[in-house]
């Protein structure tokens, strides 16, 4: 079954839809009714547009959840194709965040993390496409815009300002022009909020845009299920950095700084996500982008074709274990 997702065919795409399905009945079958906290501002106001369209019915809402998350793990896999971020191309990334999202139900809900995810895709493909750029101000301009409307929506995303500058350390020489365009930039989304605020009246809600919490479970039940979701992922991750060290150097020096980013961002989607208030839904779904292309790599061995497809049937067994033992 590995060279049918290591197929670049599009009929993989198809196949990958019915694996989404399969992997997600949990979550179409008790579909969540998506709110907004009284923090959430912006995606309050993405709500009550799309409510003229679904209106108050959850299984279109979680339907279309389970639909974004399908297509945002096709974007993330022809981002990492365009930019050349593996040595073949193939649908490995996608399968990577189609698998990962299927660990809980909540990972594929619509939810603000979720609109967070698309501001992320669109951080991920400009920022790999600086080094080609004749006009960087451009994209840098960009970046910061989207990381303050990912910011916008869940105001713990603004943790990922943290990755945007150390990734301009690392892949761009220093220019205090470029620095200052991302500041632009950056404050930029809040100004145009700021002012539609103030023209209706309710410029006293942004102050209760600001809201950090502890996102940590708070017990670990049923025992079971936790334990294989943390010793499966620990078994996948060492795998993937194992092989991923034995690739990179064979790569050229932009790509790999490209790599030492997105671990930077796996980094800064984890302090986002453990500094969410507990009342926002699927924080964690906020690492799906840079954790995808990293556990990618478990499928890349050149040495052994054999633990290609070890690694591939254990993420379908690990897969299969979560949904057997998914708390309900």
């Amino acid at each position: 079954m590995l060279h049918l997702v290591r197929n670049n065919s599009p009929y993989t795409a198809i196949l990958l839809f019915i694996f989404t399905l399969c992997t997600q009945l949990q979550s179409l079958m008790h579909p969540v009714l998506p709110q907004a906290a009284e923090t959430q501002l912006v995606y309050g106001w993405i709500l009550h547009v799309l409510s003229f369209l679904l209106g108050r019915s959850a299984f279109a809402w979680s339907f279309l959840g389970v639909v974004l998350v399908y297509l945002q793990a096709l974007l993330l896999n022809a981002i990492a194709a365009r930019h050349r971020l593996f040595a073949q191309n193939s649908y490995l990334v996608a399968f990577a965040c189609l698998s990962l999202s299927a660990l809980h139900p909540a990972l594929a809900q619509f939810s603000p993390m979720l609109l967070v995810n698309l501001c992320i895709l669109f951080v991920i493909n400009e920022l790999l496409q600086l080094k080609q750029a004749q006009n960087a101000g451009k994209y840098i301009f960009n970046l910061g815009f989207a990381l303050m409307v990912a910011g916008l929506i869940q105001f713990s995303a603004l943790a990922l300002v943290l990755f945007l500058i150390f990734s301009l350390i690392v892949l761009r020489p220093f220019s205090f022009r470029e620095w200052m365009i991302m500041l632009v930039g950056l404050t930029m989304p809040l100004y145009m909020v700021a002012v539609w605020l103030f023209c209706t009246d309710k410029l006293h809600l942004l102050s209760l845009w600001p809201d950090l919490g502890v996102s940590l479970p708070s017990q670990l039940k049923p025992a079971q299920y936790y334990l294989g979701v943390f010793s499966g992922l620990i078994i996948w991750l060492s795998v993937s950095m194992y092989n991923m060290q034995t690739n990179l150097p064979k790569a050229p020096i932009y790509i790999r700084r490209c790599w030492i980013a997105i671990t930077a961002l796996l980094v800064v989607s984890l302090i986002a996500a453990v500094v969410s208030d507990k009342e926002v839904s699927a924080v964690w779904m906020v690492c799906l982008p840079a954790l995808s292309l990293i556990l990618a790599h478990a499928f890349i061995n050149e040495r052994s074709r054999k633990m290609n497809a070890i690694s591939f049937y254990f993420v379908l067994a690990f897969i299969v274990y979560c949904q057997v033992f998914l708390p309900l």
